[in-house]
């Protein structure tokens, strides 16, 4: 009351109030602080103004805003003030002659005012205020943690495209960096479970710690950084797997050995690499490739010029293996060949022999061809094709097939000179593809393995020409007579069963019977006839048939055309029927191919089990 009074100028006298104010002052201890307010009427009225706002910013701290800190702060200044006023100003009081009691019941007043405005403060229900406040606060960092999770997926799906492609180069970089994503994004899901275990607290205090570690925990997800963690792992695990992959461009051949790309042409050996140089050889795509990973935004660059590089490098090794499949298979069938060869050579037990394998296999003579020349230019060949030039090789390879072919042919020629021998033949058809050197080489050898036997080469009509001396053409007539005077004895043998005496065959109009030699016995004619009929057949014939005067003098033996009448006669598989219509000239041979085969397969077949049969 004195306050309000002095505050606008008032007694209590002219206010009226004097009935009111005397029991009051009547009062010792109010009296003494009446007195003491008199001396320091200013002091007093300030402190006491100062206290007033105190209390109402307390009150609307509690009532209106709901802030339990400012409502905190307003308790403590308007207790800290009352103290200041009581123990202070009011200080005089105590050596002034008042009871006890009622001293101790004014200096009681601030002690119980601030002890009521802290309780009041403490006791009030904060609780859902705080939550509430602790909801609102999660919202936002709800959608914080949203913009950086969006932030972060927009960013790396922009960076880091062809991760697929680019699994093939650095298979490890890409785990890294899927994994370090898929460990960014759990982060983000662990915050998110966080949040919403906080807003199921019923406990405000404990709700708003909580809060605070979340949004020091989202504080600390960095969407930027994490991005360019993984963009530099990356980018490192890249560097090494480019120059693993492309560090050189290697193409191998079918036989091992690595093509020398640097000849290929221009098309081939250079490539054009999306978002960098539009030529790059082959063998320096790992450092454009590597300048592009260090310099491209995004990581999709580096996938489409690795995309092109492979792509690229596929079409060369289509182009490589497309021109060296024709190489390759003339070189294997030259190689298929020269095993042949070595086959028919191997076989022969003829006095010759020596001359032969210098002629046809060891190539001594200068002017000829032999084996070890074929497979010199096969190793040419094979050259020519690492060092991609392909036509070369291709040329090489033929050239030695046909060579090798050559050799073959003349090797089951000369098998079959000494059954022309022994049986006293004047001449044997020569194969147009066989130069007349190879034989000319030979037939000194011929003549001098042979007593009374001469040989010479009658070019015009593509003919070797024999011919015997007295003695042995004597001889031959003996042989001759002795083997009719055994069939005329019956002495033929049992044909169905093991014998070594020769089968019989009737022949001529007469249907007279002569003596057929065992298959063991023309092994080498029965070849060169299934070789002569294999080279003649047409793969869209369905029957074909020989005239037998056509058929080189070597062939159109009885002995041999029985044998190859009896033996493919029995291939039920390949032949449906095979007719010899007489084994002597004139007449012919016919074949007729089983149902389903071609005449070229069966009779290549037919040759194929004869030799292995008989060889």
């Amino acid at each position: 009351m004195q306050t309000l009074l002095a505050l606008f100028g008032y007694t209590s006298s002219s206010a009226g109030l004097t009935p009111i104010a005397e029991p009051v002052l009547s009062i010792p201890v109010l009296f003494e602080a009446a007195v003491v307010f008199k001396n320091s009427s200013a002091v007093v009225m300030g402190l006491f103004l100062l206290i007033a706002l105190a209390w109402a910013a307390q009150g609307a701290a509690m009532l209106v805003v709901e802030h339990r800190e400012a409502a905190y702060g307003a308790a403590t200044l308007s207790s800290v003030l009352f103290f200041a006023l009581f123990f202070g100003v009011y200080a005089p009081l105590t050596s002034a002659d008042i009871p006890l009691v009622q001293l101790g019941a004014f200096y009681a007043v601030p002690v119980c005012a601030a002890a009521l405005q802290l309780v009041a403060v403490g006791t009030y229900p904060w609780n859902e205020v705080v939550l509430e406040e602790t909801g609102d606060d999660l919202g936002r960092l709800e959608a914080d943690l949203a913009n950086r999770r969006s932030a972060f997926n927009t960013d790396f799906d922009t960076r880091f495209e062809g991760l697929e492609t680019l699994s093939n180069v650095a298979p490890g970089g890409v785990r890294d960096v899927r994994e370090g994503a898929d460990e960014f994004r759990a982060r983000l899901d662990g915050i998110d479970e966080d949040i919403a275990e906080i807003r199921s607290m019923s406990d405000g205090e404990a709700a708003q710690a909580a809060r605070a570690g979340v949004e020091s925990e989202i504080d600390g997800v960095d969407p930027d950084a994490r991005i360019e963690e993984l963009t530099e792992r990356l980018r490192q695990a890249l560097a090494s797997g480019i120059r693993t992959e492309y560090g050189e461009f290697i193409v191998s051949s079918e036989y091992g050995d690595r093509y020398r790309t640097v000849n290929l042409p221009t098309k081939h050996r250079e490539v054009s690499i999306p978002g960098g140089a539009d030529a790059v050889h082959l063998d320096h795509v790992d450092e454009e490739l590597e300048s592009l990973t260090r310099t491209a935004n995004s990581f999709g660059a580096v996938a489409a010029a690795v995309e092109a590089v492979d792509a690229h490098r596929q079409r060369v090794r289509a182009h490589v293996r497309e021109r060296e499949a024709p190489v390759v298979e003339a070189i294997s069938t030259t190689e298929a060949r020269l095993d042949t060869l070595d086959e028919q050579i191997g076989a022969m037990d003829v006095p010759f022999r020596d001359r032969i394998d210098e002629v046809l296999l060891a190539g001594r003579d200068p002017d000829l061809v032999g084996a070890r020349d074929v497979r010199s230019k096969l190793d040419s060949a094979r050259e020519s094709l690492h060092d991609c030039q392909f036509e070369d090789a291709l040329s090489t390879a033929e050239d030695a097939a046909t060579q090798a072919a050559t050799l073959v042919t003349t090797a089951e020629l000369v098998s079959t000179l000494e059954a022309t021998i022994d049986a006293r033949h004047a001449t044997v058809s020569i194969p147009t593809e066989i130069p007349d050197g190879y034989l000319e080489a030979i037939l000194p050898a011929i003549r001098a393995g042979y007593d009374g036997v001469d040989a010479t080469i009658d070019a015009a009509g593509g003919r070797i020409t024999f011919t015997y001396d007295a003695v042995a053409g004597e001889s031959e007539s003996s042989t001759e007579v002795d083997a009719v005077n055994d069939l005329d004895s019956g002495d033929t043998g049992d044909r169905d069963g093991p014998s070594n005496e020769p089968d019989t065959v009737g022949t001529g109009s007469g249907r007279e019977s002569v003596r057929v030699a065992s298959p063991e016995e023309v092994v080498d004619g029965v070849l060169y006839a299934f070789r002569e009929f294999e080279r003649a057949a047409d793969g869209d014939d369905r029957i074909v048939q020989f005239r037998l005067e056509d058929l080189p003098e070597a062939v159109a033996t009885p002995d041999v055309l029985v044998n190859v009448e009896r033996f493919a006669g029995r291939q039920s598989d390949l032949f449906e029927a095979v007719d010899l219509q007489s084994p002597e000239p004139p007449g012919f041979i016919e074949f007729t191919p089983a149902d389903g085969a071609s005449i070229e397969r069966s009779m290549s077949t037919a040759h194929r089990r004869f030799r292995e049969k008989y060889t």
